[in-house]
């Protein structure tokens, strides 16, 4: 899903409506940079659902990799998971409950905002792991046994977000004379969707302050 539309960025613009010579041209932009700032947020923006499986590391906290999270459908704890890979993994019997076992935690701008899931009473589970001739159990391993179906992101794009990456499309369409923008940038198959890491820096400009607010950090 693209992070604006077309009427959008031509009415930042100036762009009359009714001049349509350039819309070819605006939406392999609009594709290509929406392409581009997903990659450099490492997240998704709009809102969507998602099961995911996570790893227990021992911690009563558990970090979903989209937010802000609106709605947690599921959560279920299987040490025997395997990423869903088993025929009985994930029974609903081992499903937990919401407000009981688990907690979604309020962050900066509301519940969910953080994208943190909070255990109660005890920690997300670490399966051990036991090698042999070894008495006690190791640390525990990756093993895919938090299933979580939940969903994530803006029912709206937030206006700074919309509002750069305009100014982004209407940049690279200045620098290109009719159609040849993304040729002359030398992205692939003349789509701006192929960015090389390299490049990026150069194309997001002065957006990347207004993108830094936004981008989620590995942990």
């Amino acid at each position: 899903m693209a992070l604006t539309t077309l009427l959008s960025v031509k009415t930042q613009g100036g762009i009359a409506v009714s001049d349509t010579s350039r819309d070819a041209q605006l939406r392999i932009l609009i594709d290509g940079v929406t392409s581009l700032v997903k990659q450099q947020l490492n997240r998704n923006l709009e809102s969507q659902q998602y099961l995911e499986y996570y790893s227990g590391d021992g911690s009563p906290l558990l970090l979903l990799r989209q937010y802000p999270v609106t709605t947690v459908s599921l959560v279920c704890v299987d040490d025997a998971g395997w990423f869903g890979a088993g025929p009985d993994s994930f029974a609903p019997t081992r499903n937990l409950i919401e407000g009981v076992d688990y907690a979604l935690m309020s962050g900066a701008i509301g519940l969910g905002s953080s994208g943190l899931l909070r255990r109660i009473g005890t920690v997300w589970s670490q399966p051990p792991a036991r090698t042999f001739g070894v008495l006690g159990n190791l640390p525990g391993i990756s093993r895919g046994n938090i299933q979580v179906q939940y969903t994530a992101g803006f029912p709206v794009i937030p206006p700074a977000i919309t509002l750069a990456v305009n100014a982004l499309v209407l940049k690279q369409a200045s620098l290109a004379p009719l159609g040849g923008a993304a040729a002359q940038l030398g992205y692939e198959d003349a789509r701006i969707g192929f960015f090389a890491p390299a490049d990026a820096a150069k194309v997001l400009g002065s957006i990347e302050s207004i993108l830094a607010n936004y981008r989620s950090i590995a942990i």
